[in-house]
Protein backbone atom coordinates (compact mmCIF):
# COMPACT_ATOMS: atom_id res chain seq x y z
CA UNK A 1 0.00 0.00 0.00
CA UNK A 2 1.45 3.40 -1.00
CA UNK A 3 -0.45 6.40 0.69
CA UNK A 4 1.66 9.95 -0.04
CA UNK A 5 1.24 12.94 1.42
CA UNK A 6 1.37 16.41 -0.30
CA UNK A 7 5.04 16.95 1.19
CA UNK A 8 5.82 13.15 0.15
CA UNK A 9 4.36 13.43 -2.79
CA UNK A 10 5.64 17.06 -4.29
CA UNK A 11 8.99 15.77 -4.75
CA UNK A 12 8.10 13.11 -7.29
CA UNK A 13 5.73 14.92 -9.24
CA UNK A 14 8.08 17.93 -9.77
CA UNK A 15 10.46 15.38 -10.86
CA UNK A 16 8.10 13.91 -13.32
CA UNK A 17 6.98 17.79 -14.37
CA UNK A 18 10.73 18.70 -14.48
CA UNK A 19 11.16 15.34 -17.37
CA UNK A 20 8.19 16.98 -19.26
CA UNK A 21 6.73 13.58 -18.40
CA UNK A 22 3.71 14.59 -15.92
CA UNK A 23 -0.10 14.52 -17.46
CA UNK A 24 -2.80 15.89 -15.66
CA UNK A 25 -5.87 13.64 -16.35
CA UNK A 26 -8.56 15.76 -15.10
CA UNK A 27 -12.70 14.12 -13.68
CA UNK A 28 -15.46 15.81 -12.80
CA UNK A 29 -14.34 17.09 -9.34
CA UNK A 30 -12.08 19.29 -10.72
CA UNK A 31 -14.96 21.57 -12.07
CA UNK A 32 -17.00 21.24 -8.70
CA UNK A 33 -16.04 24.81 -7.53
CA UNK A 34 -17.55 25.62 -10.65
CA UNK A 35 -21.19 25.06 -9.30
CA UNK A 36 -22.19 22.66 -12.86
CA UNK A 37 -24.69 20.78 -12.67
CA UNK A 38 -24.64 17.09 -11.11
CA UNK A 39 -26.00 13.85 -12.05
CA UNK A 40 -29.11 14.20 -10.28
CA UNK A 41 -29.72 17.68 -11.56
CA UNK A 42 -29.53 16.04 -15.01
CA UNK A 43 -31.70 13.18 -14.52
CA UNK A 44 -34.08 15.70 -12.96
CA UNK A 45 -34.52 17.40 -15.76
CA UNK A 46 -34.34 14.30 -18.15
CA UNK A 47 -37.18 12.83 -16.27
CA UNK A 48 -39.19 16.51 -16.38
CA UNK A 49 -39.44 16.32 -20.32
CA UNK A 50 -40.53 12.33 -20.07
CA UNK A 51 -42.87 13.42 -17.53
CA UNK A 52 -41.48 11.34 -14.99
CA UNK A 53 -41.08 11.99 -11.45
CA UNK A 54 -37.50 12.99 -10.93
CA UNK A 55 -36.77 10.38 -7.59
CA UNK A 56 -38.70 7.32 -9.89
CA UNK A 57 -36.91 7.83 -12.72
CA UNK A 58 -33.03 7.67 -11.12
CA UNK A 59 -34.34 4.52 -9.28
CA UNK A 60 -34.68 2.95 -12.47
CA UNK A 61 -30.92 2.67 -13.97
CA UNK A 62 -27.19 4.20 -13.50
CA UNK A 63 -26.95 8.19 -15.17
CA UNK A 64 -25.92 6.43 -18.35
CA UNK A 65 -28.55 3.89 -18.33
CA UNK A 66 -31.02 6.94 -17.89
CA UNK A 67 -29.41 9.04 -20.76
CA UNK A 68 -29.68 6.26 -23.19
CA UNK A 69 -33.19 5.80 -22.53
CA UNK A 70 -34.24 9.28 -23.36
CA UNK A 71 -31.98 9.06 -26.45
CA UNK A 72 -33.98 6.29 -27.60
CA UNK A 73 -37.46 8.09 -26.72
CA UNK A 74 -37.33 10.49 -29.91
CA UNK A 75 -34.59 11.33 -32.52
CA UNK A 76 -34.13 14.73 -31.49
CA UNK A 77 -33.52 13.59 -28.02
CA UNK A 78 -29.61 13.37 -27.97
CA UNK A 79 -29.66 17.11 -29.31
CA UNK A 80 -31.99 18.47 -26.85
CA UNK A 81 -29.46 16.39 -23.91
CA UNK A 82 -26.88 18.09 -25.19
CA UNK A 83 -28.16 21.59 -25.50
CA UNK A 84 -29.22 20.90 -21.73
CA UNK A 85 -25.62 20.38 -20.75
CA UNK A 86 -24.26 22.94 -22.85
CA UNK A 87 -26.63 25.60 -21.19
CA UNK A 88 -25.73 24.27 -17.52
CA UNK A 89 -22.08 23.24 -17.86
CA UNK A 90 -20.63 26.63 -19.78
CA UNK A 91 -23.16 29.02 -18.77
CA UNK A 92 -21.87 32.89 -17.71
CA UNK A 93 -22.10 32.23 -14.12
CA UNK A 94 -19.63 29.25 -13.90
CA UNK A 95 -17.34 31.29 -16.37
CA UNK A 96 -17.03 33.66 -13.71
CA UNK A 97 -16.32 31.59 -11.15
CA UNK A 98 -13.25 29.54 -12.97
CA UNK A 99 -11.84 32.99 -13.59
CA UNK A 100 -11.63 33.05 -9.79
CA UNK A 101 -11.00 29.56 -9.16
CA UNK A 102 -7.94 28.61 -7.67
CA UNK A 103 -8.11 25.18 -8.73
CA UNK A 104 -8.01 26.41 -12.56
CA UNK A 105 -5.99 29.31 -11.84
CA UNK A 106 -3.35 26.92 -10.69
CA UNK A 107 -3.42 24.82 -13.57
CA UNK A 108 -3.50 27.16 -15.93
CA UNK A 109 0.03 28.76 -14.51
CA UNK A 110 1.95 25.92 -15.30
CA UNK A 111 3.24 24.92 -18.96
CA UNK A 112 1.85 21.67 -19.58
CA UNK A 113 2.46 19.96 -22.95
CA UNK A 114 -0.95 17.33 -22.52
CA UNK A 115 -3.98 17.46 -20.26
CA UNK A 116 -6.35 14.62 -20.06
CA UNK A 117 -9.95 15.38 -19.26
CA UNK A 118 -13.02 13.19 -19.39
CA UNK A 119 -14.94 16.30 -18.75
CA UNK A 120 -17.43 17.49 -21.69
CA UNK A 121 -17.33 21.10 -20.51
CA UNK A 122 -14.87 23.96 -21.64
CA UNK A 123 -13.54 25.16 -18.76
CA UNK A 124 -9.91 23.47 -18.98
CA UNK A 125 -9.33 25.06 -22.01
CA UNK A 126 -11.27 28.31 -20.95
CA UNK A 127 -8.81 28.41 -17.90
CA UNK A 128 -5.99 28.58 -20.49
CA UNK A 129 -7.60 31.43 -22.41
CA UNK A 130 -8.24 33.68 -19.10
CA UNK A 131 -4.56 33.07 -18.98
CA UNK A 132 -3.72 34.32 -21.89
CA UNK A 133 -3.05 31.21 -23.39
CA UNK A 134 -3.59 29.00 -26.35
CA UNK A 135 -4.32 25.35 -26.24
CA UNK A 136 -5.29 22.60 -29.03
CA UNK A 137 -8.53 20.67 -28.43
CA UNK A 138 -8.50 16.94 -29.38
CA UNK A 139 -11.62 15.04 -29.68
CA UNK A 140 -12.49 14.22 -32.48
CA UNK A 141 -10.73 12.35 -35.25
CA UNK A 142 -10.19 15.30 -37.25
CA UNK A 143 -8.69 16.98 -34.60
CA UNK A 144 -6.54 14.72 -34.23
CA UNK A 145 -5.05 15.02 -38.18
CA UNK A 146 -5.26 18.57 -38.09
CA UNK A 147 -2.15 21.00 -37.89
CA UNK A 148 -0.19 21.01 -34.63
CA UNK A 149 0.92 24.33 -32.82
CA UNK A 150 3.92 24.55 -31.57
CA UNK A 151 4.42 25.10 -27.81
CA UNK A 152 0.63 24.97 -27.26
CA UNK A 153 -0.79 22.52 -24.32
CA UNK A 154 -3.25 19.77 -25.56
CA UNK A 155 -6.06 19.23 -24.12
CA UNK A 156 -7.60 15.57 -24.97
CA UNK A 157 -11.28 15.42 -24.18
CA UNK A 158 -11.39 11.83 -23.65
CA UNK A 159 -15.18 11.47 -23.56
CA UNK A 160 -15.83 14.04 -26.29
CA UNK A 161 -16.79 17.99 -25.82
CA UNK A 162 -20.34 19.74 -26.06
CA UNK A 163 -19.29 21.43 -29.05
CA UNK A 164 -18.43 18.17 -31.16
CA UNK A 165 -21.93 16.11 -30.15
CA UNK A 166 -20.95 13.66 -32.05
CA UNK A 167 -17.99 13.11 -30.02
CA UNK A 168 -19.74 12.46 -26.77
CA UNK A 169 -19.23 9.60 -24.66
CA UNK A 170 -22.65 9.42 -22.78
CA UNK A 171 -24.67 6.43 -22.96
CA UNK A 172 -24.18 3.33 -21.90
CA UNK A 173 -23.83 2.00 -25.29
CA UNK A 174 -21.58 4.73 -26.15
CA UNK A 175 -19.50 3.77 -22.96
CA UNK A 176 -19.30 0.15 -23.78
CA UNK A 177 -17.97 0.99 -27.78
CA UNK A 178 -15.10 2.84 -25.99
CA UNK A 179 -14.49 -0.47 -23.75
CA UNK A 180 -12.17 -1.39 -26.19
CA UNK A 181 -10.01 1.76 -26.25
CA UNK A 182 -9.20 2.15 -29.94
CA UNK A 183 -11.16 5.43 -30.59
CA UNK A 184 -8.25 8.57 -31.23
CA UNK A 185 -8.17 9.08 -27.89
CA UNK A 186 -7.74 5.94 -27.11
CA UNK A 187 -4.59 5.76 -29.58
CA UNK A 188 -3.21 8.62 -28.22
CA UNK A 189 -3.38 7.30 -24.67
CA UNK A 190 -1.72 4.46 -25.59
CA UNK A 191 1.30 6.53 -26.98
CA UNK A 192 1.58 8.31 -23.80
CA UNK A 193 1.44 5.74 -21.60
CA UNK A 194 5.04 4.54 -22.94
CA UNK A 195 6.72 7.28 -20.99
CA UNK A 196 4.45 9.13 -19.25
CA UNK A 197 3.34 9.41 -15.36
CA UNK A 198 -0.67 10.65 -14.87
CA UNK A 199 -1.88 12.59 -12.44
CA UNK A 200 -5.77 11.93 -11.79
CA UNK A 201 -7.63 14.55 -10.64
CA UNK A 202 -11.30 14.97 -9.43
CA UNK A 203 -12.23 11.00 -9.59
CA UNK A 204 -14.10 9.07 -7.17
CA UNK A 205 -12.68 5.75 -5.90
CA UNK A 206 -16.84 4.81 -7.30
CA UNK A 207 -16.46 5.57 -11.01
CA UNK A 208 -16.76 2.32 -12.32
CA UNK A 209 -15.32 4.09 -15.77
CA UNK A 210 -12.25 5.67 -14.70
CA UNK A 211 -11.47 2.40 -12.81
CA UNK A 212 -11.91 0.70 -16.17
CA UNK A 213 -9.42 2.89 -17.52
CA UNK A 214 -6.96 2.27 -15.17
CA UNK A 215 -7.07 -1.44 -15.01
CA UNK A 216 -7.08 -1.25 -19.39
CA UNK A 217 -3.92 1.73 -18.54
CA UNK A 218 -2.21 -0.91 -16.73
CA UNK A 219 -2.70 -3.86 -19.30
CA UNK A 220 -1.14 -1.82 -22.07
CA UNK A 221 1.68 -0.73 -19.81
CA UNK A 222 1.96 -4.47 -18.92
CA UNK A 223 2.05 -5.43 -22.78
CA UNK A 224 3.98 -2.35 -23.73
CA UNK A 225 7.10 -3.16 -20.62
CA UNK A 226 7.64 -6.41 -21.74
CA UNK A 227 10.17 -7.91 -19.55
CA UNK A 228 10.20 -4.51 -17.14
CA UNK A 229 9.47 -5.39 -13.70
CA UNK A 230 6.52 -3.58 -11.68
CA UNK A 231 8.89 -1.60 -9.42
CA UNK A 232 10.66 0.02 -12.49
CA UNK A 233 7.78 1.20 -14.81
CA UNK A 234 6.70 4.73 -14.33
CA UNK A 235 4.36 4.85 -11.61
CA UNK A 236 0.99 7.21 -11.63
CA UNK A 237 -0.73 9.36 -8.89
CA UNK A 238 -4.44 9.49 -7.84
CA UNK A 239 -4.74 12.76 -5.75
CA UNK A 240 -8.40 12.41 -3.03
CA UNK A 241 -9.32 13.62 -0.12
CA UNK A 242 -10.33 10.30 1.74
CA UNK A 243 -8.00 7.16 0.91
CA UNK A 244 -9.10 4.52 3.36
CA UNK A 245 -7.33 1.47 3.80
CA UNK A 246 -8.76 -0.37 1.32
CA UNK A 247 -7.90 1.59 -2.14
CA UNK A 248 -4.96 2.25 -2.24
CA UNK A 249 -4.23 -1.20 -2.11
CA UNK A 250 -6.12 -2.04 -5.02
CA UNK A 251 -4.51 0.65 -6.94
CA UNK A 252 -0.83 -0.51 -6.07
CA UNK A 253 -1.53 -3.31 -8.09
CA UNK A 254 -2.22 -0.98 -10.96
CA UNK A 255 1.17 1.16 -10.27
CA UNK A 256 -0.97 3.76 -8.98
CA UNK A 257 0.31 5.79 -5.97
CA UNK A 258 -2.57 7.94 -3.49
CA UNK A 259 -2.11 11.28 -2.83
CA UNK A 260 -4.11 12.15 0.68
CA UNK A 261 -5.29 15.98 0.34
CA UNK A 262 -6.92 17.94 2.82
CA UNK A 263 -10.67 17.59 2.99
CA UNK A 264 -11.21 20.29 5.06
CA UNK A 265 -11.16 22.79 1.72
CA UNK A 266 -10.70 20.43 -0.91
CA UNK A 267 -10.68 23.72 -3.86
CA UNK A 268 -7.30 25.12 -1.89
CA UNK A 269 -5.69 21.68 -1.60
CA UNK A 270 -5.85 20.36 -5.12
CA UNK A 271 -4.77 24.43 -5.95
CA UNK A 272 -1.99 23.35 -3.78
CA UNK A 273 -0.78 20.17 -4.64
CA UNK A 274 -0.58 21.85 -8.48
CA UNK A 275 1.25 24.93 -6.68
CA UNK A 276 3.50 22.27 -5.25
CA UNK A 277 4.54 20.88 -8.81
CA UNK A 278 6.31 24.05 -9.86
Amino acid sequence: MTTLTLSEAAPLLKKEFREGRLIPFLGAGFSKPLKLPDGSQLIASLAKTLGFEPELFDMHGRFEQLAEFFELSGPTRFKELVYTMTRGFDSAEAEALRKTSPMHLALAALPWRTIYTTNYDRHVEGAFEDAGKQVSVLASFADFQGPRVRDVCEVVKFHGTLTQPETIVLTESSYFRRMALEAPPDQRLRADLLSNSFLFIGYSFSDTNIRYIWYRMNQLREQSQMGVKHSQARRCFFATHGAGLVQPDILEQWNIDVIQLDPTDKSASVAKLLESIA
